[in-house]
């Protein structure tokens, strides 16, 4: 009975340690949700927003000061309406220096008139030999005659748009639509001169998503999208993708908006704006926010994305994929493909795996039906030395059990479980591998639990 007690003992701590994961040899096999490894899913949402496809700038002459900004980012505006006012006294000024300039050309066009009329006279007075000297002079003030009508005309000018400037110190948007940005400084970040005000045409309309770095690629030029009002699910559009710009990354920008659903890592990489062509505007606002999804003309979904490195082939060529079973082990699933994108080399499984589903990277020195899995990634060395712990924990059991004194008690224990636990010796007394593994195979099964092997071993020991 001595045996029996300790083959017993012992295979009580290897069914605990088996438990608790601890005591299997074999590795877990690390697995991954299908969505995570896309960055989103099919059933994700962008945020849109309704924005211009034209975009008028205005302005401000650098030479002149504000005195009134008349407008502010986000309102709407008419043809005509007044956006912002110069100061009216250095207007002023400004026209009152011109004139002045102005009158001194004229003064001095009369001057160099005066002074070649002059000039041809004395010339009809002197002798040949001193007439050349003369119409040096006249020739010389006629050049400066030209010079200063040249810069009387442009003086003109410039007083004429200053007295415009003056009469129209206001200045009025030459469209109707919405101002979508104000610039201070009129210039740009290397100093150069920039639109003072943008406005968004009103009437000609495109929606703005923004798209993750982390997921480029799940939207490109060309996809047909599915958009519906936030605040009424009963209103849709369908547009078309017109551009993904990888080349000017959004700044802060929430009026594009972001996944609203899903896993999502992206938030502190880069963002870049895309754009969507409507097929019609029909009760559309500028401003307006919409959800955004990806959309299959035939109206069924367009697949899961997967990266070809999960896919493996059969002889015959059919794909299929190490997933996660409901009991966290692996199984091998046979799948569809539909289209590959050769840019993100991914295929479209159309039949046999969701995004909800894990899978493995098809490795064949741990993959096998029944393996067991992990979500998060293993360290076979552990694993490893989690075994040989078990091992050194059993020899320490069993010692314990001979020491324990308990015999009685376990077999007291046993008859009780008699009906219950398919813990049944060998013709010798001995506990064989065929036992435990059957134990095992009972305790994944739910016909054997811990309680039941504590019982066997400590029966009626207790009392």
């Amino acid at each position: 009975m001595k045996r029996s007690l300790l083959a017993l003992t012992a295979l009580s701590l290897v069914l605990a340690a088996a438990l608790s994961g601890c005591g299997s040899k074999e590795p877990a096999v690390y697995v991954q949700q299908v969505s995570s490894l896309n960055g989103m899913s099919s059933e994700d949402r962008f945020s849109g927003l309704v924005v211009s496809e034209n975009l008028t700038e205005v302005k401000k002459d650098s030479d002149k000061q504000v005195a009134e900004l008349l407008v502010k980012e986000g309102q709407d505006v008419k043809q005509g309406d007044p956006l912002f006012s110069y100061d009216t006294d250095q207007l002023q000024l400004a026209a009152d220096k011109l004139d002045l300039e102005r009158e001194q050309l004229n003064s001095s066009l009369e001057d160099y008139q005066t002074q070649i009329g002059q000039l041809e006279r004395e010339r009809e007075k002197v002798s040949a030999n001193k007439k050349l000297q003369y119409t040096i002079q006249i020739q010389s003030a006629q050049v400066s005659l030209k010079e200063a009508e040249l810069n009387l005309k442009t003086k003109e000018a410039e007083l004429e748009k200053a007295q415009n400037l003056l009469k129209n110190a206001t200045v009025l948007s030459p469209i109707t639509g919405r101002v979508q940005s104000i610039n201070e400084s009129g210039t740009d970040s290397q100093g150069n001169a920039a639109a003072y005000i943008t406005i968004q045409q009103a009437g000609s309309y495109r929606v703005k998503g923004t798209i993750g770095e982390l997921q480029q690629g799940a939207i490109s030029k060309g996809d047909r999208i599915l958009l519906t009002s936030r605040v009424d699910s009963t209103k849709t559009w369908l547009g078309t993708v017109t551009l993904v710009d990888y080349e000017n990354p959004v700044k802060n920008d929430n009026s594009g908006g972001y996944v609203i659903s899903g896993n999502d890592s992206s938030n502190v990489a880069s963002k870049y704006p895309f754009y969507v062509e409507l097929d019609n505007m029909d009760g559309l606002i500028m401003g307006q926010h919409l959800y955004m999804e990806k959309y299959s003309e035939s109206g069924a979904a367009t697949g899961v994305p997967l990266s070809s490195a999960f896919i493996a082939y059969e002889e015959d060529g059919s794909a299929y994929v190490w997933v996660e079973n409901s009991h966290s082990k692996l199984e091998k699933r046979a799948v569809t493909l539909g289209d590959y994108n050769e840019q993100t080399d991914r295929y479209d499984v159309v039949e046999g795996l969701s995004e909800d589903d894990y899978v493995a990277f098809p490795d064949d020195t741990v993959c096998h039906a029944g393996a067991p899995t992990s979500h998060s990634p293993v360290n076979t060395d552990t694993a490893n030395s989690g075994s040989m712990d078990m091992d050194a924990g059993l020899d320490m059991g069993t010692e314990a059990g001979m020491d324990s004194g308990v015999e009685a008690g376990v077999e007291a224990g046993m008859e009780a479980q008699d009906e219950t636990a398919p813990l049944e010796e060998s013709a010798d007394g001995e506990i064989t591998d065929e036992d435990v593994q059957r134990a095992v195979d009972a305790l994944d099964n739910g016909d054997l639990s811990l309680d039941d092997i504590a019982g066997a071993v400590t029966g009626e020991t207790a009392g």
